[in-house]
């Protein structure tokens, strides 16, 4: 491999019990399940591979009933955790999740029900806001996830005053186009620049920038995802170059460390961001990952957003430090770096210039 990836997307079913507007998932036929022994050999391949964050996600990852023995495994392994629901399941199964997720957003995409509800295709507004009661009885602080459009920014005001009053985060997530530009108009974003300047509101400024510039282009590549990103589907299969736009899902067989050395996926680098479907793409979980090395100003925009996360959620509104995921980052870094120091004074020493 070139480049370790930093992020682990884990599709551990395709069920779900939402049927949003702006989501085909829940379409999907037929319908996958991981099993734990899948889930344990992959997890060992990718934290081998260089990935530091797993994302458990779906479908509604809590419909896997496996799934705080999936946390369990990536909190073992050494993983930073992470899962988003739309939190019908979760005041049942929140005690199964006791300390075990270290970043947890909530969906909540309007400061009403009957809002949020059309758009969720169900009901699961009061769901969400009892979630946010229940996740404190259980060591877990999670963040409200706001998937903004033109159609539901101005209900999210409501949505910022509930979360302070209760401590917590608001994302602005701004919804993405599979294919084309930027459909949120510029007004929209405005507004929601104008939000980010809330105490305890994130929004990461390089989405916005990115899509000011009409997103990824493939004469200059942008998007760095099969660099950053593994991802996995549901059936055990790994998906080259993203999953929107997956050309190739090889059969992993227990063996993804050895798969992401191999012809799919190095021809996959190569053209990572110029396949024609990536002209003007700007999908958030992709680039996110990808803003970390791009030496660009997205990555300075970026991080000044996530330092502003930070500074909200564990100084302004005291929330317990989140000592796990510093000690994981920091050994993450020093482990990768003497592997990289390694691997450079075994080249020097026994093997000569030119390869010989």
């Amino acid at each position: 491999m070139r480049k370790k990836p930093l992020l682990l997307h884990y599709y551990i079913t395709n069920r779900c019990n939402s049927r949003c507007t702006f989501c085909s998932i829940w379409q999907d036929r037929p319908k996958f399940d991981v099993s734990i022994e899948d889930v344990t050999k992959n997890l060992e391949d990718a934290w081998r591979a260089g990935c530091t964050f797993v994302d458990f996600t779906g479908g509604e990852p809590l419909l896997h009933e496996k799934l705080p023995e999936f946390l369990d495994i990536a909190k073992r392994t050494g993983f930073i955790t992470s899962v988003t629901t739309n939190c019908i399941l979760f005041p049942d199964r929140a005690a199964e999740l006791d300390g075990k997720i270290d970043l947890l957003h909530f969906s909540l995409d309007a400061d009403n029900s009957e809002l949020h509800d059309s758009m969720h295709g169900v009901k699961s507004y009061e769901q969400v806001i009892k979630s946010v009661d229940v996740a404190k009885k259980y060591h877990l602080t999670p963040d409200l996830l706001f998937s903004y459009s033109n159609e539901n920014i101005d209900h999210f005001s409501g949505v910022a005053k509930f979360a302070q009053r209760n401590r917590i985060i608001t994302i602005l997530d701004p919804l993405f186009s599979l294919a084309g530009p930027d459909a949120i108009s510029s007004a929209t974003h405005e507004k929601a620049k104008n939000f980010a300047k809330l105490r305890g509101v994130y929004l990461n400024h390089a989405h916005l920038f990115l899509r000011s510039q009409g997103g990824n282009h493939t004469r200059e590549p942008l998007c760095k995802a099969v660099e950053t990103t593994v991802v996995i589907l549901p059936d055990n299969k790994l998906a080259l170059p993203c999953y929107h736009h997956r050309s190739v899902a090889d059969p992993i067989n227990k063996n993804l460390y050895e798969l992401l050395k191999q012809s799919h996926r190095e021809e996959a680098l190569k053209k990572q961001g110029a396949y024609s479907f990536c002209e003007f793409c700007h999908i958030n979980c992709y680039f996110d990952p990808s803003y970390t090395i791009l030496k660009k100003k997205f990555f300075w925009l970026s991080m000044k957003s996530k330092f502003k996360y930070a500074f909200d959620k564990y100084i302004y509104f005291s929330n317990p430090l989140p000592i796990t995921i510093l000690i994981t980052l920091l050994r993450r870094k020093f482990t990768l770096k003497t592997e990289k120091t390694i691997f450079t004074r075994f080249n020097t020493k026994f093997i000569k210039p030119g390869g010989e």
